[in-house]
């Protein structure tokens, strides 16, 4: 079954002794049931004469005819057909869900023009048909039919009735309507990096490169920290090196960057989570590069665990003395522990103290950061509240984590990059931008392969 839905204008039924477009889609796509949408101005018209119904019973007796009056009189404004004109196709949709719905694009204000456009390139359903003036260019200085004329003798003198009479009727490419529209998505979508969802949106579309797809799909495996995934695709791009650093100093970095992306989104509760995991791991590498006292191998496995025994550093190298500082700072005589973010932390500061570095320069700079220095509360403060957001429902905002831990979420951020460049050096701070140029690059794509 083929329904026409078509917008009557001016130049319909008849103009210059040519169809219009509503008749013309008429007489070559034989459709069972016609739809005319009119705009206050048109009903009138049709009222006065019955023109547009009588036109399509010359053309083909019998045809069913729905009329649809809307009422618009502001013909001339988007917003007035903003939910009134797609909510008649989609309801003409769900009353004959096996039909096609053609739909003249040829008709009616410009406006209407281009929803019925936008339409027909988001429902399979849907069919958009163009139809060319008699004279294949615009006919807006053609005098439309007026009211008052004999539409009899207007539609009897119809040159289209001739058996050779041309077909003007069209069907427009209108992947540029779907390709903007999809590329407004997609950014939406990217901006917020939300590339799950991009991916989700763009895998299957026609209009959408291969070249986006491969960056979304990239950064959909990297933001979700399947690195080793995201690799496989691509390592470099534009003929950078995507993923400059190896092993620790790589899955610091993406993991820091994931955190960068949760608090660009305010996504505080999930950013506080993940400083523990991130000190532990940046504290754990930086105690193997850098300290004298191989805590590691001190370290002794006791039912699963590895712990790091009281006993054991009494009788080491500047154990005893590590033993007596961590008495003196903790709240309580250390006892056998695993290694923590926060014991490594007190570590660090007792190297500080004690001549504890290979590198005293190194580890200088490391302690002189605003998170590390030792007469600031700050690494306690984060460690608590990091605590409840992990085991308490509690509302994590950035005035949360201000009063609490007297730090803002662009200072936590700017220390943490700010020691894994210590560790890796200034080429950290490059990959500082990096989910930034990924979106400029898909943003890029999009416009390039148009």
């Amino acid at each position: 079954m083929k329904i026409l839905f078509s917008p009557i204008g001016t130049t319909d039924p008849v103009r210059n002794c040519r169809d219009g477009a509503c008749l013309h889609i008429l007489r070559h796509y034989h459709p069972d049931k016609v739809v005319l949408y009119f705009t206050a101005e048109m009903e009138q018209r049709e009222r006065n004469t019955h023109m547009y119904t009588r036109g399509i019973d010359h053309v083909q007796p019998g045809c069913p005819v729905v009329p649809i009056y809307s009422g618009i009189v502001d013909a001339h404004l988007y917003d007035a057909y903003l939910h009134h004109l797609p909510g008649h196709v989609l309801q003409l949709h769900q009353d004959y869900p096996d039909a096609e719905i053609l739909l003249n694009l040829s008709s009616g204000t410009p406006q209407i023009k281009v929803i019925l456009a936008i339409m027909s390139t988001e429902y399979a359903w849907c069919r958009g048909i163009q139809v060319a003036s008699p004279e294949r260019r615009s006919n807006v200085n053609n005098i439309p039919v007026q009211d008052e004329e004999d539409v009899e003798e207007m539609l009897l003198c119809n040159e289209d009735d001739e058996s050779d009479a041309p077909n003007r009727c069209e069907e427009p490419h209108l992947e540029v309507l779907r390709f903007y529209r999809e590329k407004y998505e997609i950014m939406s979508l990217i901006n917020q990096y939300e590339y799950m969802g991009a991916w989700a949106f763009c895998k299957g579309s026609h209009t959408v490169s291969e070249q986006t797809k491969k960056l979304i799909h990239f950064a959909m495996y990297r933001a979700d920290l399947q690195t080793k995934a995201a690799q496989q695709i691509m390592r470099k791009y534009q003929g950078k090196q995507l993923f400059p650093f190896e092993k620790e100093g790589e899955s610091l970095t993406e993991y820091l960057l994931t955190m960068q992306i949760h608090k660009e989104k305010k996504q505080y509760a999930s950013f506080m989570v993940q400083i523990s995991p991130f000190l532990y791991e940046l504290f754990m590498t930086y105690a193997k590069m850098n300290l004298k006292m191989p805590l590691f191998d001190y370290r002794e496995k006791v039912a699963g665990r590895r712990l790091l025994r009281r006993q054991t550093l009494l009788q080491k190298p500047q154990g005893p003395e590590l033993i007596a500082y961590l008495d003196n700072v903790w709240p309580q005589p250390f006892y056998d522990s695993e290694l923590s973010f926060i014991l490594l932390y007190q570590v660090f500061c007792f190297a500080e103290q004690f001549d504890g570095a290979k590198d005293a320069e190194k580890h200088h700079e490391f302690m002189a950061d605003s998170l590390m220095v030792s007469t600031n509360p700050y690494m306690d403060k984060l460690r608590k509240l990091r605590n409840n957001t992990a085991h308490e429902i509690i509302n994590v905002t950035e005035e949360t984590i201000k009063k609490r831990t007297g730090l803002t979420p662009d200072d936590i951020m700017k220390s943490f990059w700010h020691l894994l460049s210590v560790l890796y050096g200034p080429g950290v701070n490059r990959q500082r931008m990096a989910y930034k140029r990924l979106n400029q690059w898909i943003e890029e794509s999009l416009l390039t392969n148009m």
